[in-house]
C-alpha cells in the first residue's frame, strides 16, 4: 500500500486517518434513521465521548474534522478539548440527506418498505431516499472531503468524526471496499477506526472504476 509523504515535519510518517463515530443520541438507541438532523447526544452519549478521548490520547492525532451535524461537532470538540488539538467543520462530511426515511425507525422501514430496504441493503447507490440525497452526490462530495485532507496532512494521524451512514461510507472509500450494507451499521456509536490512507492517484482510480463518470464530470 502506497501512503503519503511530503517534506514537513511528519515526512518519515505514512498518513493515517481515524474514523470517529459520535457518541449516543436517542436516535441510537431506537436505530433510529438520523440522516442530517439536528440531535444532541445524550448524557450517556457524551459520557462515551469522554472515554474516546482518553483511549485516543495514545494515537498522536494532530488534527480533527469533523461533520458539520450537530452530534459530530459535540463530539469533535470534547475530544479536541481533551486532546488540545485544533479541529475544523467540512462541509464534505455532512451526514448524508436521508429525506422522509429521517426520523423513522429501521426495523418499521424495513416492515412498510421491503423491496426499498432489500435494494438499500443490497444496491445502495441505486436508491435515493424520497426528498433526500443520493447517494451517488454523498459519495463525490465525501471523495472530495477526503482529497483536500490529504493534500494538506502528508503525514501523521488526523480524526475525522463522522455519523452513520456516512462514516461507513468514509471508511469504504479509504479502505476501497465495496459499498453494501448500510442498514447493519445504522445505530453505531461511540467507537473508532484506523485507516492508513493510500495515494490519491489511486483512490480517484479505484472510484472511477466503481462509479458512472457521470458522476466526476459535475
Amino acid at each position: 500500500m502506497f501512503s503519503f509523504r511530503n517534506s514537513s515535519d511528519h515526512e518519515d510518517e505514512d498518513l493515517k486517518i481515524i474514523v470517529i463515530r459520535p457518541g449516543a443520541t436517542s436516535y441510537d438507541y431506537e436505530r433510529c434513521i438520523q440522516g442530517d438532523l439536528s440531535v444532541r447526544l445524550t448524557e450517556a452519549g457524551r459520557g462515551e465521548v469522554r472515554l474516546l478521548a482518553e483511549e485516543l490520547k495514545t494515537e498522536d492525532i494532530r488534527y480533527i474534522y469533523s461533520s458539520p451535524n450537530e452530534p459530530a461537532l459535540e463530539t469533535a470538540e470534547i475530544i479536541s478539548r481533551t486532546l488540545n488539538v485544533p479541529r475544523k467543520r467540512l462541509e464534505g462530511l455532512r451526514n448524508q440527506n436521508q429525506g422522509l426515511w429521517q426520523g423513522m425507525r429501521v426495523d418499521d422501514l424495513r416492515r412498510l418498505q421491503p423491496r426499498i430496504y432489500r435494494q438499500w441493503a443490497e444496491s445502495p447507490l441505486s436508491v435515493c431516499p424520497p426528498e433526500g440525497e443520493s447517494l451517488f452526490y454523498v459519495t463525490q462530495r465525501v471523495r472530495d472531503a477526503i482529497s483536500s485532507i490529504t493534500r494538506r496532512h502528508r503525514g501523521g494521524t488526523v480524526g475525522l468524526v463522522v455519523g452513520e451512514p456516512t462514516a461507513s461510507l468514509v471508511l469504504c472509500c479509504l479502505k476501497h471496499e465495496e459499498i453494501h450494507h448500510l442498514w447493519d451499521h445504522i445505530g453505531n456509536h461511540g467507537c473508532w477506526e484506523e485507516v492508513d490512507v493510500v495515494s490519491e492517484n489511486n483512490m480517484r482510480d479505484d472510484f472511477q472504476k466503481r462509479f458512472p463518470k457521470t458522476l466526476f464530470s459535475r
